[in-house]
């Protein structure tokens, strides 16, 4: 796929489209991935960029499958909305708000948690209990492949594990509400609640991948809405949207086929956010 710092016209270009805004994932894309997720932390310069950005920019987001707090303290930066559990909640403004119909699995998921901790004896597996959903990380096994096989199969065999919808990420099982809910309907939420025209997410892993066609997508159907004349003042008459893929040895294929551009690990997004914090304008609100 194109590199990204081959073609920055085409960044400036976007960014002239204004309101303007950025969404990140977190881990593996502003934060290198760690054997388990408590050790992984935001890279320093992407926090210092963030925080300039969400000067410039109409919105600055971060979607992660941490919960949304999680991913709040672990950026530390005020002014970000932070959306958690790829689309299951949301923080804004000192305010977290779920997805309908979630919060009543935050019990089922204390339960699977209970019996697939009593089943799962693999070695180097870590479970991770995110309130409303559930991970199990086997990073840290000696056998990625036969830990992964085992902990499908003991979800499967669950009669409360299958009462979720599962999805698979780089060396982890995660276990979600069955809802229409992720980070592709994420993204479709904040362009309209921001009246975004012009907008890029930047991730790194299969989750990303609804995320990276949302941005297409919601391109596409507002061309259409202003083909068929719809208009109004709370809906920009088009949106234009680029993903940007970060790559390495984990990246999925389909992640690659989805990117419009793509960038060579968290030492990339550095540097792309130091450039995007330099080429900004200073106010992406357009002037009456």
């Amino acid at each position: 796929m194109p590199y990204l710092f081959d073609h920055l016209d085409a960044i400036r270009q976007v960014l002239t489209l204004l309101p303007f805004g950025l969404i990140t994932d977190v881990d593996g894309t502003i934060s290198e991935i760690a054997s388990c997720p408590e050790e992984a932390r935001v890279s320093p310069i992407c926090r210092e960029q963030l925080a300039t950005l969400t000067k410039r920019l109409e919105l600055v987001a971060a979607i992660s499958g941490r919960p949304a707090l999680d991913a709040k303290e672990m950026i530390g930066v005020g002014g970000m909305v932070y959306v958690g559990n790829h689309g299951l909640e949301q923080w804004h403004d000192g305010v977290l708000q779920f997805f309908e119909g979630v919060k009543e699995y935050t019990s089922k998921v204390t339960a699977a948690l209970d019996e697939l901790m009593g089943s799962l004896t693999v070695e180097g597996i870590s479970f991770e209990n995110k309130g409303v959903a559930l991970s199990v990380h086997y990073r840290r096994s000696l056998d990625r492949e036969s830990a992964r096989k085992c902990i499908l199969e003991k979800i499967a065999a669950s009669s409360i594990a299958r009462d979720f919808r599962i999805q698979e990420g780089k060396m982890v099982v995660e276990l979600r509400p069955p809802v229409e809910a992720n980070k592709g309907t994420a993204v479709e939420a904040l362009v309209k609640s921001y009246n975004l025209r012009g907008g890029i997410y930047v991730g790194d892993d299969i989750s990303d991948v609804d995320a990276f066609s949302a941005m297409h997508q919601e391109a596409s159907g507002q061309a259409l809405r202003q083909a068929q004349g719809e208009r109004n003042r709370y809906r920009p008459a088009s949106f234009k949207g680029l993903a940007v893929g970060v790559i390495s040895e984990e990246t999925p294929q389909q992640l690659e086929k989805e990117a419009d551009f793509t960038l060579k690990g968290v030492a990339d997004v550095e540097r792309f956010l130091t450039w995007l914090a330099g080429a900004a304008p200073t106010s992406t609100r357009p002037h009456p």
